[in-house]
């Protein structure tokens, strides 16, 4: 049986946040590579709390990140990730953590891409000044297990304290930028960089699985890694109205990026139930 083209290859993990401890368990266990890190100043692309603006798309974040730890150690192949924490786009009310994570190929000119979308993040945010008591708030931020961030209020980002992992550090940091506040108060905030927060963590783990599958997975028609399912055909009639509803999904879809070779998989619903009908129930 011929190896993968990535057994025993050294792959570098470009991340300023510890993140190859939650990466390098599902690439061994799959590609069987040497996977290892190197420390970058990844916040040159955009951070977290803000200080920094990211201004490419998260993926193509994540592939210069790749690219800087391959820049730096001059291999072709490189791993990196970005993560983002916000109102969910979808659902009303509720935060969620996407996680991006790419592998660049420069040997085979391929980039091959995961992401994960998860409701479990913890995130928490008040306003507040020193004395005041935020025990409610820790509770609901998970501190200390989650780190916390203290910055000013509605000013710049610049001046904030990160990684905050016990009381007094945290009234300390209360206390300091309270005095540089305009008006006294600070804003403490969830530390979401991935050695921060575990609950990143956990996604963070789960989206490396996912792409260490998908780049195990070879091309049936140009053996390249990456094949995996690349959406979902789509458009079904309901079953009463008989009109088509072009959102609903019929059967999923394999792809190679590199050949755009396609297999359909199998069809999951030939019509649609009136209950899920956008005509039968708008």
């Amino acid at each position: 049986m011929t190896a993968h083209p990535y057994a025993g290859k050294r792959i570098v993990l470009t991340s300023k946040h510890e993140k190859l401890k939650l990466i390098k368990p599902a690439f061994d266990q799959y590609l069987g590579c040497d996977l290892f890190e190197e420390n970058l100043d990844t916040d040159q692309l955009g951070t977290f709390s803000g200080e920094i603006e990211r201004t490419a798309p998260p993926r193509e974040t994540a592939i210069l990140k790749a690219r800087l730890g391959m820049n730096s150690t001059g291999l072709k192949i490189g791993v990196a990730s970005e993560g983002s924490v916000s109102p969910d786009p979808v659902i009303p009310f509720v935060n969620s953590n996407i996680e991006h994570l790419v592998l660049v190929d420069d040997e085979n000119q391929i980039v091959i891409s995961e992401v994960y979308r998860s409701f479990d993040i913890t995130v928490a945010t008040i306003t507040t000044s020193p004395g005041k008591d935020i025990s409610e708030f820790l509770q609901t931020a998970d501190f200390p297990n989650h780190g916390l961030i203290v910055r000013p209020n509605a000013e710049k980002k610049n001046d904030c304290v990160k990684g905050i992992r016990d009381l007094d550090s945290l009234n300390n940091a209360i206390a300091a930028i309270s005095r540089i506040s305009a008006d006294g108060l600070v804003v403490i905030e969830s530390d979401l960089r991935a050695h921060f927060s575990p609950s990143r963590q956990k996604n963070i783990a789960i989206v490396a699985k996912q792409l260490a599958v998908r780049a195990s997975r070879l091309c049936p028609n140009c053996q390249m890694p990456g094949w995996g399912r690349s959406g979902y055909e789509k458009g079904l009639k309901c079953s009463t109205c008989k009109l088509e509803n072009p959102d609903a999904i019929r059967q999923a879809k394999t792809s190679c990026d590199n050949c755009n070779h396609i297999l359909l998989g199998q069809v999951l619903a030939k019509e649609l139930d009136p209950a899920n009908c956008q005509f039968c129930n708008p």
